[in-house]
C-alpha cells in the first residue's frame, strides 16, 4: 500500500461526522484526563529511569488517540487506512522501566474511549486506576525491602549499656536487625551497624538527635536505604 492509497484510505467511508462541540468537549475532557494520568505517573514513579518526556508525552497520546478514534467513528476503511499510516512510523525508543509500557497504553485507551464517546469508561476507569496506582504505591506494592535505612554509631559501655539504645529504638523504630559489631579501645567502646525500619517516616532526624544526645552513644551516623532502584 504506498502512500496515496493510504490517504485515500484515511478520507473514505462513510463514518458519521462528529460536531464541531463534540469534538471541542472530547478534546478538553482527553487534557483534563491526561493531565491527571500524567501528576499520577510523575508522584507514583520510583528509582532513576524517570522521563519527563514521557510525561509530556501521555498528555499527547491521550489527545492523539481520541482524534484517531473520531476520525476513524465507523468506517473499516479508515481504521486501516490509519493502520497503514502508522506503520510508516518506527519507533525506536527504548524503555527502561516497565512500567511506563502501562502508562502509555492507559493514555491510548482513555483516548480511545474518549474518541468512541464511551465518557462515562474513561472517567471511571481513569479515577479507579489513579486511586489503585496511589495506594500500590504508598504500601510500596511488590518490594522485597523489608528496611528502609542502616544506623551506625558507637557505644561508650563505660558510660551505658545496650539499654541505652534499645529504648530509643522502642519509640521510634517498627524494626531492626544487628549487621555488626565491632569492639574498639580494648572493649570500652562499641561500633554498632543496624539495619532498621521507621515507624514514621518523617521522624527520621529526630530519632537521629535523640540518639546524639543519648549518653553512651557517639558519632550517630544514618543512612537511607534504596534497594528499589532502577537504572
Amino acid at each position: 500500500m504506498n502512500d496515496a492509497q493510504i490517504l485515500t484510505n484515511l478520507f473514505s467511508g462513510t463514518a458519521n461526522l462528529v460536531s464541531p462541540a463534540t469534538i471541542i468537549f472530547n478534546l478538553f475532557l482527553a487534557l483534563i484526563l491526561a493531565l491527571i494520568i500524567s501528576y499520577v505517573y510523575q508522584f507514583t514513579h520510583n528509582g532513576l529511569s524517570y522521563s519527563k518526556t514521557l510525561a509530556f508525552t501521555i498528555v499527547f497520546l491521550v489527545l492523539i488517540s481520541s482524534i484517531a478514534m473520531m476520525v476513524i467513528g465507523n468506517s473499516i476503511a479508515r481504521a486501516f487506512g490509519l493502520l497503514g499510516a502508522f506503520s510508516i512510523i518506527r519507533f525506536r525508543t527504548a524503555i527502561k522501566d516497565t512500567k511506563d509500557i502501562s502508562y502509555i497504553f492507559f493514555a491510548l485507551i482513555v483516548g480511545m474511549a474518549i474518541g468512541t464517546q464511551s465518557y462515562l469508561i474513561a472517567i471511571i476507569s481513569t479515577i479507579f486506576l489513579c486511586i489503585l496506582l496511589f495506594v500500590l504505591t504508598k504500601v510500596n506494592f511488590g518490594s522485597m525491602q523489608k528496611f528502609d535505612h542502616i544506623v551506625t554509631f558507637t557505644l561508650n559501655t563505660e558510660k551505658a549499656g545496650t539499654e541505652a539504645y534499645q529504648s530509643v529504638f522502642q519509640n521510634f523504630l517498627k524494626s531492626n536487625s544487628l549487621l555488626n559489631v565491632n569492639a574498639g579501645n580494648h572493649g570500652k567502646k562499641l561500633e554498632f551497624s543496624f539495619n532498621i525500619r521507621f515507624m514514621d517516616q518523617s521522624k527520621t532526624g529526630e530519632f537521629v538527635q535523640t540518639l546524639e544526645k543519648t549518653i553512651g552513644i557517639e558519632d550517630v551516623t544514618l543512612i537511607a536505604v534504596k534497594e528499589n532502584l532502577e537504572y
